[in-house]
């Protein structure tokens, strides 16, 4: 049995079998149930070494977060770190999506953005988020299956103030955006012309 909190493709499950020479069953649980169901498949294990805390579906008070990406699991497992720090988090599957929100009246404090998306090339979505006067100056972290510097670079002077290599590592993740938002904070004209 596969506990998750971010759900497993086909392709995914097949593979895992085949290593695995046997059926597995997935369960996709958010992640305060995690715990739970990791004991009933090992008792004997005793107590863990790290619980997973538990996501509650209040609105959360701290900073508001965009997360723009086209894989929904993707977003989930952003959302479910996110929120788990206490950050406030709206979601857009595409560029378009995540233009339309960030146009309208709630304020974000940073977007974190997908570099391969199908509707609209995060590049594309980055250089109009610097593009307008209401956008230029706010934090954007882009999330990049690739650790080629070429692209690093490209990022970079496109305006990204940072970015993260997926598969996303939860504390890695967590520490960039904290030290975007605290590095912003310091310097709230950053970024403006």
């Amino acid at each position: 049995m596969v506990a998750t909190a971010d759900p497993v493709s086909l392709a995914a499950e097949r593979e895992i079998g085949s290593i695995a020479a046997r059926t597995v069953q997935f369960v996709v649980a958010p992640p305060s149930e995690l715990s739970a169901l990791v004991r009933t498949v090992y008792p004997d294990e005793g107590k863990l070494r790290h619980e997973i805390p538990p996501l509650t579906l209040e609105a959360k008070g701290g900073p508001h977060i965009l997360v723009v990406d086209d894989d929904a699991s993707m977003r989930l497992l952003m959302r479910t770190m996110l929120e788990t720090a206490d950050f406030r988090v709206s979601e857009a599957s595409d560029g378009p999506e995540a233009l339309e929100l960030l146009a309208g009246s709630d304020p974000f404090a940073l977007v974190t953005l997908d570099l391969q998306m199908k509707e609209m090339h995060g590049l594309e979505v980055l250089q109009r988020i610097r593009s307008r006067v209401a956008t230029a100056s706010l934090p954007v972290v882009v999330a990049t299956g690739s650790e080629d510097p070429a692209i690093e670079m490209q990022l970079f002077e496109a305006g990204a103030d940072d970015f993260v290599v997926k598969p996303v590592d939860a504390p890695r993740f967590l520490l960039r955006i904290q030290a975007v938002l605290r590095r912003r904070s310091a310097n709230p004209l950053a970024g403006l012309s």
